[in-house]
């Protein structure tokens, strides 16, 4: 499960940067009682609760997963309404659109945003931090936060979260093979060189900066250092689909490529994509999840609060409740989505951990994921993916 990377153009959050200063410090900004104290103790939390309640929220988020839809209208919509709270998805094809509209409403002087809540991945997220665009101090103050190890959302792609952004779930760096085609796929990328040696035109990746195609090049980078991982690019481009000529624009191309049987391997940042592609009749139902042994590369994904949002203890309540034991247990069952968990088990309760220790029944989705290897500081995305630009392309 995971979002397009589409980041904001660094001129104009250069320019909302100085608009967030104006309107934030100045005489636009927000008043205090628009802000909620921090929910430093239970009553605090009691008057966000009550703030909350008759409230519209509406969260801004990617929309092209039906599954994800699915979970939040059947699971975290209900959950809200018994808090009083209007949960109001508002589906976006590129996370820029939500940032922009911020933005837009920043320089405006608008203090009364009309985005509550962003499911922010990590460069749009580092772009507005620095812009001053989000809410501060606002996630480690949630009851839930309690659930979650502080060490593993400290930093989102490197940059320090600082209390601005909430974690909600994971994103797993996936691939697909089909049995029927391909019974033992390549394990490792020494492997998967062999193969495509072996089988020219039956591999490709999309070209960064596509999100998928951008992480397949920092999986082999992490793996194998950069030098040593460009090398290895390199050598494996002229074996590709279409002998490297042009890469696939898309993961949905790759898709597409893979369950029409003209590529053997096809890869998402969702680790339920397998699962996704068969049900919507992408993929054969032959067609199973692998990862790597250099190990899975993973980032957790994020909400945040725009410091102009109109209903910020209603976005608040909603953080709060995408950490619920329930919802995030109802999120890792493979019947909804499949995602692993972003709550510390050691933190739970026994009732409450016996909600992840399922083990699949599916064959399209992965009980495990072996080591997991963290994802590269966001300031070296844009820098490999310009070197890929100038040394792998033809």
């Amino acid at each position: 499960m995971t979002i397009p990377r589409l980041a904001l153009g660094l001129a104009a959050l250069a320019f909302a940067a100085s608009a967030c200063s104006a309107t934030v410090s100045g005489t636009a900004a927000p008043s205090p009682s628009q802000i909620p104290e921090a929910a430093s103790s239970a009553d605090d939390w009691e008057t966000v609760l009550a703030d909350a309640a008759g409230t519209t929220v509406r969260w801004w988020l990617y929309g092209g997963d039906d599954r994800v839809n699915r979970y939040i209208d059947e699971h975290v919509v209900p959950v809200a309404a018994d808090l009083g709270v209007d949960l109001q998805r508002v589906p976006i094809a590129d996370t820029a659109d939500a940032v922009q509209r911020v933005v837009a409403e920043v320089q405006a002087g608008e203090d009364n945003g009309a985005v509550d809540l962003i499911w922010i991945n990590g460069e749009n997220f580092a772009l507005g931090k620095g812009a001053g665009l989000w809410l501060q101090d606002w996630a480690t103050t949630l009851p839930n936060a309690a659930l979650v190890d502080p060490a593993t959302v400290a930093t989102d792609f490197g940059v320090t979260v600082e209390g601005q952004e909430s974690p909600w779930s994971r994103a797993l760096f996936v691939y697909a093979h089909d049995t029927e085609r391909v019974p033992d796929p390549p394990r490792t990328l020494d492997d998967l060189l062999t193969f495509a040696e072996a089988n020219p035109g039956r591999v490709t990746y999309p070209a960064p900066p596509d999100f998928t195609g951008s992480a397949f090049v920092r999986q082999v980078v992490a793996a194998l250092g950069e030098d040593d991982g460009f090398d290895y690019l390199r050598r494996l481009q002229p074996f590709l689909w279409q002998e490297g000529r042009t890469h696939p624009a898309s993961e949905a191309e790759l898709n597409r490529l893979f369950g029409d049987g003209q590529v053997d391997v096809a890869m998402s940042y969702d680790p339920g994509f397998v699962e996704t592609s068969v049900r919507q009749g992408l993929f054969p139902e032959s067609a199973r999840p692998f990862v790597l042994e250099h190990g899975t590369l993973h980032n957790v994904s994020f909400v945040t609060i725009p410091n102009n949002a109109g209903n910020r203890a209603g976005a608040m309540v909603v953080a709060n409740l995408l950490l619920d034991p329930t919802l995030q247990g109802l999120k890792a069952d493979p019947e909804v989505l499949g995602v692993p968990t972003v709550l510390d088990l050691d933190a739970l309760g026994p009732a409450d951990r016996a909600r992840f220790e399922r083990v699949t029944a599916s064959p399209w989705l992965l009980a495990e994921y072996g080591d997991l290897v963290a994802e590269l500081p966001v300031e070296h995305v844009e820098t490999l993916e310009q070197r890929w630009r100038e040394e792998v392309l033809p």
